[in-house]
């Protein structure tokens, strides 16, 4: 069993199966109610505290108040905590050590002041949290067939390469459809309802967020069909993925207080590299796509691997 068994005709369907049973199927309704309702309330907590605050200040005046006054008092009171997201918060004394401070408030600038200000903060939110949403919905890419010998049906026509590969595309593809939905629905209201952004920076700041979190949930995807692949039990599956997504930054975090170099563990996955997707230099930013890439072939071929030897 090899790569060169791989047939695009064969993969095309597989991963067109996999997109459309992933909408019908129960897993995918899941995955999209779960990132709109995390997105559109992360969102709200960013977006409706301006409203909310240019709303009572107008009363309290009776006078029409521009909105940009206030995203700017917003800003300002924000910047402190965008230094911290896309700095490293454990390692302030190796940035004053390093000459990295002012690279981070140089980065915190753009994403402030050159960027549409509460979408950036909305994308840091949803980049943090992709890899946590993308284990509910890419959980189930194997190990429920292969559990009810389902997937024995489909080894009649096709090899297993075509099959593990195909669902994978599958699984990335419904996962960027449903984040394009999601920052659409972000990007439209703060253009209808924000008198702040132009349209032409909110869409294009928009699509390379979606871009920068369709390039961040692959990864996760291919470990999680490593995970599901080799387990018979779409639970059990769905537990490991979330016990290594999440365990492997609380992991570093902790065991950072004790010996410092225990922060390299984020590497381990693309937790220590995500937020470079959204980066003022280009070259940060192709590097960080590099090394998504990597960790994504890296696991498809660990995951392939097994999956090629195993008794289906």
């Amino acid at each position: 069993m090899s790569l060169k068994d791989l047939n695009p005709h064969h993969l095309r369907l597989v991963s067109t199966y996999a997109t459309r049973y992933a909408v019908r199927g129960g897993t995918g309704l899941v995955f999209l109610l779960v990132v709109l309702t995390f997105g559109l309330l992360a969102a709200g907590a960013i977006i409706t505290p301006v409203e909310d605050w240019k709303r009572e200040e107008e009363k309290r005046t009776g006078n029409d108040i521009p909105m940009a006054t206030y995203v700017s008092r917003l800003i300002d009171q924000a910047r402190p905590a965008i230094e911290w997201a896309v700095g490293d918060p454990q390692a302030e004394a190796s940035y004053a050590d390093s000459g990295q401070t002012e690279e981070v408030r140089e980065w915190a600038r753009y994403l402030l002041d050159k960027r549409p200000a509460l979408l950036s903060a909305v994308l840091l939110i949803l980049v943090f949290a992709m890899p946590f949403l993308v284990v509910t919905g890419a959980f189930n890419q194997y190990s429920g067939d292969v559990a009810t010998r389902g997937i024995r049906y489909q080894l009649l026509r096709t090899e297993r390469a075509n099959i593990y590969f195909g669902r994978f595309l599958g699984t990335v593809l419904y996962s960027a459809l449903t984040m394009a939905l999601l920052v659409l629905t972000i990007v439209l209201y703060m253009a209808l309802r924000l008198d702040i952004y132009s349209w032409g920076e909110l869409l294009l700041w928009g699509l390379w967020g979606f871009l920068g979190l369709t390039v961040v949930c692959m990864p996760y995807v291919a470990l999680c069909g490593w995970i599901s692949g080799a387990i018979d039990s779409a639970f059990g599956s769905l537990t490991i993925s979330g016990i290594i997504v999440g365990g492997v930054p609380l992991f570093a975090l902790i065991g950072r207080w004790a010996w410092e170099p225990a922060g390299y563990v984020n590497y381990l996955l693309p937790w220590g590299l995500q937020n470079n997707l959204l980066h003022f230099r280009f070259t940060t930013v192709a590097l960080a796509v590099l090394a998504c890439l990597g960790y994504t072939a890296f696991f498809l071929a660990v995951g392939y691997r097994h999956f090629a030897k195993r008794d289906l």
